[in-house]
């Protein structure tokens, strides 16, 4: 049930945002993200396997099954990008999420470069072991897809992403993931974010849902911090290294 009203919730606002930014805005990061007046704004999710990706998921599938790749490895492979958003390829990364580190981009991929690291704690503040985390954000431009910024039908964006991963967490509930700094939705004033859902083993196992937010990003304005911490979202502060890479420590307690 809890699940159900977040996804209302943020269906919600994003039907809210997708409006003409505020004048408060950043004007330069604005432009950035301002979409030309014929570009789509949804793509329909996918039917049928086509013959063609139905043997690249075979492909995928030998080579896990054969031990010769990794999620990593598939998930950086150029190769294996049109599979992304279909089903039976993200069950094949899920049921092979066995590292606790995970790259999810190409080194193709534009934007900037970002590695999370982060810790998962339980209700007493313990390390958890074994969590499974799925993650999945836009591109460098604020897009799920690469043919549209939103995918339609019953959660879409969750379930298609172009960029997504799974990995779980070690014994001492640490977890990496190295991807691209996502953009905010094009004509929108929602924050940039990463959505992050964390499915909790245990004798009652449940999914405990939020999203990284950035601190620095112009969109969060006094009031959306206020309505993004109310809705269980966490802003994080990012830091940029030397050699352009931001970097962003992200721990969750579960709730």
């Amino acid at each position: 049930m809890g699940r159900s009203i977040y996804v209302i919730a943020c269906f919600a606002w994003l039907l809210a945002a997708c409006a003409t930014p505020s004048a408060n805005q950043n004007s330069a990061f604005a432009t950035s993200q301002t979409s030309v007046a014929n570009e789509p704004r949804f793509i329909s999710p996918p039917g049928v396997e086509t013959p063609e990706v139905k043997k690249l998921i075979d492909k995928a599938e030998a080579s896990f099954t054969s031990g010769d790749t990794s999620t990593s490895s598939l998930l950086t492979n150029p190769e294996y990008m049109p599979a992304h958003e279909w089903p039976r390829f993200r069950q094949l990364t899920r049921a092979h999420a066995n590292a606790n580190q995970l790259t999810v981009v190409t080194a193709q991929e534009p934007g900037d470069p970002l590695v999370v690291t982060g810790t998962i704690r339980d209700q007493q503040g313990a390390p958890l072991k074994g969590a499974l985390i799925y993650l999945y954000q836009t591109s460098g431009k604020g897009w799920y897809s690469d043919k549209a910024p939103h995918i339609s039908g019953n959660s879409g964006d969750q379930k298609h992403a172009r960029l997504f991963g799974y990995l779980n967490t070690n014994q001492n509930g640490l977890f990496e993931f190295r991807t691209i700094r996502p953009a905010g939705y094009p004509n929108s004033n929602l924050p940039a974010h990463i959505h992050v859902e964390i499915a909790v083993p245990g004798d009652e196992p449940h999914t405990f849902i939020s999203e990284i937010l950035f601190a620095d990003d112009p969109r969060l304005t006094s009031d959306v911090r206020e309505r993004s911490l109310r809705e269980g979202l966490v802003i994080f502060p990012v830091t940029r290294a030397t050699n352009g890479e931001w970097r962003l420590q992200a721990d969750f307690q579960i709730r």
